[in-house]
């Protein structure tokens, strides 16, 4: 056996991760574990053939370089070789493939396996209590996979940052690895981006802008900042830029100052495959580090983003993209230049089915300026009745809603009073009940009636409290509506900028009549404002 022994020839294997447990760390370093290794060879008159290191992967996957690497050296070898690790975890956590590969593949090659540490050695029979520790360790890599979640979903509702770096626009705060901090450097630029989006350029055109600008993609500026960019192997263009880039920005509600978490998640402890998260489920803490991004050009941003921007052939850009819409069928109307007349819009139902709509079609010019027309008209009234305008467009909100909001008032008054009054009632025919003044039938008859009419009067005191907060809404967004507007009394040309700021939605009703009979009506929802409608021959 001695001879046997001396002539054994080893591979080294050693690996270590972070679910290895911070007190094991020193003891279970790489460098400790090949001098341990080391020297039991020189010990026993082993001949090492190679050494092989994994740095910072789990031992629950064996999808691991130079695991991989070792295993095919030694089955291509023509020689027996054993293959030697500190103990059995350090080859793997996984129960399952750690037998497969001990009991079958090993085996049929020739290959031995040896852990010091737990007195594992194939070349002997007495191994009985190896597939009792390889469980103990599957079990350890799941108890502390369960540790790990637990501690990340308890800082993530705590919104405390828990990401492995700091989200694009944003650094970790040195003196608290759980805050985040504006990085003066790219959140000029995550502004630009939304900007850009708000102009409505698509995801697609923002990062063709950025390559052309030569500006690092998140992952080049990570690597820029961490000093290894020349040497970084994870990206082969530091600038390219794509759509999907962007669009994840542009939908992060990180940059609202909100810490999301939760995204994704691991399908288990054995399989570190990211899969998505419900959008339900993700952990959102507001207002947890400064925002880069205002909730007003965050909102706008996902409107049109959620509008695919297809290409059109007109050469012109369509500054209406995602406002033009069917009032029928409600989907958004195509933009098209057909037979190379004037561009127009036209329902996207109907251009697919004829059967299932109707054309509601109208030029691209004529839209243009029927909304410049009744934009200018209210900066028109704002020029020349000055603060007389503006005071009578806050009565007319105040004095509407505020009728309103009086009316609801008085009823949620009532109902509240009603309320209260079932709960006495019913209250003193318990009592008489108990008392044996009224029968228990009787009891039971009257006081279902009174719980339903409670019932209904809550469903009531609910909906009126949703109207009053509604008609406050309005008053608001119509002093909102007056300041934006003031921004583009010197505009005499309709832009992006104006539409995404200023309107909602854009209905174009089917035309009606022929010739100079021929009528059309638009229906401009601004986005501060009730509807304003507009004829046209």
């Amino acid at each position: 056996m001695t001879k046997q022994q001396a002539r054994l020839r080893v591979r080294l294997y050693a690996r270590l991760s972070k679910d290895d447990g911070d007190a094991d760390k020193e003891s279970n370093s790489i460098t400790n574990q090949l001098q341990m290794l080391r020297y039991y060879s020189k010990e026993k008159g082993f001949e090492i053939i190679d050494e092989y290191v994994d740095d910072g992967y789990s031992g629950t996957t064996f999808n691991r370089p130079d695991l991989n690497r070792m295993i095919e050296d030694a089955m291509e070898d023509t020689q027996p070789s054993g293959i030697m690790v500190k103990d059995m975890s350090r080859f793997g956590r996984n129960n399952a493939m750690f037998m497969y590969y001990v009991e079958e593949i090993f085996p049929n090659n020739d290959i031995l396996f040896i852990a010091l540490n737990d007195d594992v050695d194939t070349r002997y029979e007495d191994n009985e209590m190896m597939p009792f520790k390889s469980i103990m360790n599957e079990y350890y890599a799941r108890d502390t996979s369960k540790k790990i979640r637990s501690v990340k979903k308890t800082t993530a509702l705590s919104g405390g940052f828990c990401g492995s770096f700091a989200p694009y626009g944003y650094r970790v705060d040195p003196n608290n690895k759980r805050k985040l901090l504006i990085d003066p450097e790219t959140a000029p630029i995550v502004k630009r981006i939304f900007e850009m989006s708000k102009q409505g350029n698509s995801v697609h055109q923002i990062a063709r802008t950025l390559c052309e600008e030569k500006i690092l993609i998140p992952r080049a500026y990570r690597a820029m900042k961490n000093g290894t960019l020349e040497t970084s192997t994870g990206f082969r263009f530091p600038t390219d830029w794509v759509g999907k880039n962007v669009k994840m920005i542009l939908e992060n509600q990180v940059y609202l100052g909100h810490m999301v978490s939760h995204k994704t998640q691991t399908k288990s402890f054995k399989n570190r495959k990211l899969v998505a998260v419900p959008k339900e489920d993700w952990i959102v803490v507001k207002n947890t580090h400064e925002a880069i991004i205002d909730e007003e050009t965050f909102e706008l941003v996902q409107k049109f983003i959620s509008v695919k921007k297809r290409p059109n052939k007109t050469g012109r850009p369509n500054m209406f993209v995602g406002l033009v819409k069917c009032p029928d069928c409600g989907r958004n109307m195509a933009f098209s230049n057909p037979n190379g007349r004037e561009p127009r819009f036209r329902c996207r139902t109907y251009a697919r089915n004829s059967n299932l709509c109707t054309t509601h079609a109208i030029s691209y010019d004529a839209l243009v300026k029927i909304v410049m027309d009744d934009i200018q008209k209210h900066i028109k009234n704002m020029e020349t009745l000055g603060d007389q305008f503006i005071e009578e467009m806050r009565v007319l909100s105040e004095s509407g809603g505020g009728k309103k909001i009086k009316q609801f008032k008085q009823e949620l008054e009532l109902a509240e009073k009603r309320i209260a009054e079932i709960d006495s009632i019913i209250m003193k025919l318990f009592e008489q009940n108990v008392a044996g003044k009224i029968s228990d039938g009787r009891f039971e008859k009257m006081s279902v009636t009174y719980e339903n009419e409670q019932r209904e009067l809550e469903e009531r005191r609910k909906a009126l409290k949703e109207k009053i907060e509604a008609e406050d809404y309005k008053t608001k967004n119509t002093n909102q509506f007056l300041e934006t507007i003031r921004k583009y009394e010197n505009v005499t040309e309709l832009n992006r900028s104006m539409l995404v700021e200023l309107i909602d939605s854009i209905y174009v009703y089917q035309a009606e009549g022929i010739g100079k009979e021929r009528t059309q009506k638009v229906e401009i929802n601004y986005r501060f404002l009730c509807e304003s409608q507009c004829g046209i021959a």
